[in-house]
């Protein structure tokens, strides 16, 4: 069961040079990475996100950036444990949010 006074976490996938301030609007921001990682590392690399994630509760983001695998592994942590993955989207120079809903189609 989820606190309902716990501020929202927004996981950024890899910390990098991109201004993420405007997402702090969405809740705490976290990055699960830092600085270059071995792409093809994917157990370890599934490992520190995991760990990074522990927290995770059903009304926090992910906020799209970075390696495509580092998206996929957090997507499928939070859709494995939710059935639900909220997005963050980067447009016209602000975050954007939408829901998938993965359990609504199978």
């Amino acid at each position: 069961m989820s606190d309902p006074h716990r501020t929202p976490i927004v996981f950024i996938p890899n910390k990098g040079a991109h201004d993420f301030s405007d997402a702090e609007r969405y809740g705490e921001l976290r990055f699960l990475t830092e600085g270059t990682v071995r792409r093809y590392a994917v157990n370890n690399l599934y490992r520190v996100i995991a760990e990074g994630m522990k927290d995770a509760e059903e009304e926090d983001y992910l906020l799209i950036s970075s390696l495509t695998i580092l998206n996929t592994i957090v997507c499928s942590v939070l859709a494995r444990k939710f059935g639900k993955v909220n997005f963050l989207l980067f447009r016209d120079g602000e975050y954007i949010d939408r829901t998938l809903n993965i359990d609504s189609l199978l």
